[in-house]
C-alpha cells in the first residue's frame, strides 16, 4: 500500500486532527531532543495531507458528478468506471477521477466490506492491462461520513493523442462519455501529437509562441524535430 493509501486510510474526524496538530506544534518548540522534533514535524506534515485530502474528498462529492468527476457505488461497475476515466481523460482537461462508493446523487454508501488492499491491487492490474497506451493512474482509499471510498485519479501526459480502453476510444461532454469517431481519433492525433502537429507552437512554461519548428537534433535513431524553448521547457501544440 502507498504512503497516500495509509494517509487516507487512518480513520480521523477534521476536529481530532486539528488537535493532535495542536500538539505537533507543542513538541516542535519544547526543548526535546531534535530526532523527537523531526519524528513531530513528520506526523504535522502527514496530519495536514490527511486533513486537505479529507476537505478535497468533500468537496468532490458535494460538487456531484462532472467533467473531471464519476460516482459508482460499487466496484462491480468497474467498467463503466474505466470507460468514465478513459473518457475523462481524452477530454481537453486531459485528467479525471472516479469514486467508488457514492451514488450517482451524491449518496455516500461506501465500497462493499472487505480486503480493499486486494480491490486496488485487482483494479490497478486491470487497468494496466486495458489501457492504451497506459494509463497513469493513483489508486487510494479515502473516507467520507464514515464510509469508505476508492478513489481513481488519472491525467493524461501531452505527448498522448487520446487512450484507449479495450480498444476504445471514449471522450467526456460534461457528465456524459461517447465514443470518439474515427475522424476525431485523426483530428486528435493532428492536434495533439507533436509529430503531426503543423504548428503554431507554445511553451508551456514562459509563453513564447513560433510558427514552425525547424530545429532538428541527430540522435541514434535518426533525425528528430528539437521541441526545446529557451527557456529550458518545451513547446507544444497551441491548438
Amino acid at each position: 500500500m502507498t504512503r497516500k493509501s495509509h494517509i487516507t486510510s487512518l480513520h480521523r474526524t477534521r476536529r481530532n486532527i486539528r488537535l493532535l496538530c495542536g500538539l505537533c506544534t507543542i513538541l516542535l518548540v519544547l526543548p526535546v531532543s531534535v530526532s523527537w522534533r523531526g519524528r513531530a514535524g513528520e506526523f504535522f506534515v502527514m496530519l495536514q495531507e490527511i486533513e486537505e485530502m479529507e476537505m478535497d474528498l468533500t468537496s468532490r462529492v458535494s460538487n456531484g458528478e462532472g467533467q473531471t468527476t464519476e460516482f459508482k457505488k460499487s466496484l462491480s461497475l468497474r467498467r463503466e468506471a474505466m470507460e468514465a476515466l478513459c473518457s475523462m481523460v481524452n477530454a481537453d482537461v486531459a485528467q479525471g477521477t472516479v469514486i467508488f462508493g457514492v451514488e450517482p446523487d451524491g449518496t455516500v454508501c461506501g465500497v462493499e466490506p472487505g480486503n480493499l488492499d486486494k480491490a486496488q491491487l485487482s483494479l490497478s492490474q486491470s487497468i494496466k492491462s486495458s489501457f492504451d497506451p497506459p494509463l497513469q493512474t493513483e489508486i487510494y482509499v479515502g473516507e467520507l461520513d464514515g464510509k469508505r471510498l476508492l478513489l481513481v485519479n488519472a491525467q493524461r501526459p501531452k505527448s498522448i493523442p487520446y487512450h484507449e480502453y479495450d480498444g476504445r476510444a471514449w471522450i467526456r461532454q460534461g457528465s456524459e462519455k461517447r465514443l470518439l469517431t474515427l475522424a476525431e481519433k485523426d483530428h486528435l492525433r493532428r492536434t495533439r501529437d507533436r509529430g503531426f502537429h503543423p504548428g503554431p507552437w507554445k511553451c508551456d512554461h514562459c509563453g513564447a509562441w513560433v510558427g514552425q519548428l525547424i530545429s532538428v537534433t541527430l540522435t541514434s535513431d535518426g533525425p528528430k524535430k528539437n521541441y526545446d524553448c529557451r527557456c529550458g521547457s518545451q513547446f507544444w501544440p497551441s491548438t
